[in-house]
């Protein structure tokens, strides 16, 4: 880890209003972009959803939403601090507190990139009681012209919950296509697969797919994405936003 990091610290005001049915609060795909030395930047995503009819939901509508501060580092490093909520049957709930730092390899605009995010904290899943949980995600992508194509198999352990001390694989992965100088198209694919050491069936893993648009306002980017379930497990219909607001 880089000396400087001892040095930097920061303050986040959450200022969030918006709606999602999952254990993770973020439905994004990391790819090859980190703030630049010295640049802090605020993420704010909201997601609404409709949690699965065979549910205790019974296919109610869910809010869940994130708002991060993170600071670029020397080199390719990145600090971040994550405030997630979530609002189900009319009443809000803090759900927590993350920290994340993040690494992607000085890389050109074409070809393939790769890095790491590591995210430690505590979160209180609706129903459950207030656990420790530790995330790893690889990001590997590739980019050609106006395509980019990114993977993330993460993996998270967890202190609490049903799945208590196991390793889960949540996999995400996304593929675009510039249509705009501006602007992308792309599809999102988010999985939470159960443990490493037995994975769900296909029928019973929370899996959801996205149309996802990417548009950029100067340094600025804003993910519009309208998604579904992949199966009876998991949401029905799916909204989501994020907006990654950079500052020198």
């Amino acid at each position: 880890m880089p000396s400087s990091f001892k040095k930097y610290g920061f303050a986040f005001f959450l200022l969030l209003a918006g709606p999602v049915y999952a254990d993770n609060t973020e439905l994004e795909v990391y790819r090859g972009e980190i703030a630049d030395e010295g640049e802090a930047n605020v993420d704010i995503a909201a997601n609404l959803m409709q949690s699965p009819r065979h549910d205790d939901g019974h296919g109610a509508s869910v809010f869940q939403g994130v708002a991060e501060l993170s600071y670029g580092l020397d080199g390719d490093w990145e600090i971040g601090l994550k405030l997630p909520v979530y609002a189900f049957g009319g009443a809000w709930h803090a759900e927590g507190m993350l920290t994340e730092i993040k690494y992607v390899a000085s890389h050109d605009k074409s070809g393939w990139y790769a890095g790491a995010e590591i995210e430690a904290g505590y979160e209180t899943v609706a129903g459950e009681n207030e656990h420790w949980t530790i995330e790893a995600v690889p990001i590997i992508g590739w980019r050609d012209g106006r395509w980019d194509f990114t993977i993330n198999p993460g993996v998270t352990l967890a202190s609490g919950g049903d799945l208590r001390g196991k390793v889960l694989f949540e996999p995400a992965a996304k593929i675009s296509y510039q249509v705009a100088p501006k602007s992308a198209l792309g599809v999102e694919y988010f999985s939470e697969a159960g443990p490493v050491s037995k994975m769900l069936p296909a029928s019973r893993r929370n899996e959801l797919a996205f149309l996802a648009l990417d548009a950029k306002a100067g340094k600025s980017t804003i993910n519009l994405g309208v998604g579904h379930g992949v199966n009876a497990a998991s949401p029905g219909w799916a909204l989501k936003t994020t907006l990654d607001l950079e500052f020198d």
